[in-house]
């Protein structure tokens, strides 16, 4: 049996359900059934039977389109979900995929809508580029070392951090930190707010 009934469809050989028309290439339609069932027959020369052919194709196309971004929706929402579950990040679950700053290397540990939480190490003797946080506040925790960060106008406001400091950094302040110990400074930062996280910039505000 390879004739279409009057709707575009048929019936399929294996298991009775209806076969409709799926894709259209080269002259060639792709019937498929609900079990998955396949099969390839001329696409009609009638004109009718042809349109109508076409009209499932289209129609099954805006369904997989529906269908596509009611899964991306979900997977969006599964993976905010996840993020907001109690969990243990360990040193080797952070990574570097995040905007980087030169002079320094940054860690993420945790970012959620409206909170980023990373590591941040600095080698003795080097200081950062200049840069904000945009519409983020930060605190910065000194775990090991000593941390010299330079912001305000000019950049002549200038705070010497060492292990047990805290310092805060309201959203948008340039800055730079630097390290001007014997060994690697090490930092957590906690930023709060939304927006783009790091921007770097040519030098400090006026």
């Amino acid at each position: 049996m390879t004739d279409l009934l009057p709707d575009g469809t048929r019936e399929c050989e294996r298991c009775g359900l209806p076969m409709m028309p799926v894709s259209e290439s080269g002259g060639v339609v792709t019937l498929e059934c609900a079990n998955r069932h396949r099969h390839a027959i001329p696409l009609p020369s009638d004109p009718e039977t042809r349109e109508r052919v076409r009209t499932w194709i289209r129609r099954r196309g805006a369904q997989l389109h529906v269908q596509h971004e009611r899964w991306e929706a979900e997977e969006e929402y599964r993976a905010e979900m996840e993020k907001k579950q109690p969990r243990l990040i360990r040193p080797s679950d952070r990574h570097q995929q995040t905007r980087q700053t030169a002079g320094m290397v940054r860690e993420e540990a945790v970012h959620t809508e409206g909170l980023w939480v990373g590591v941040v190490r600095t080698e003795a003797g080097r200081s950062s580029s200049w840069h904000h946080h945009g519409g983020y506040e930060s605190v910065i925790y000194v775990i090991t070392g000593q941390v010299h960060l330079e912001c305000g106008p000019g950049g002549t406001t200038k705070f010497h951090a060492r292990e047990g400091d805290c310092i805060y950094l309201p959203p948008g302040e340039i800055h730079r930190e630097g390290n001007d110990g014997l060994e690697e400074s090490e930092i957590v930062v906690v930023r709060s707010g939304s927006g783009e996280l790091v921007v770097n910039v040519a030098g400090p505000a006026a």
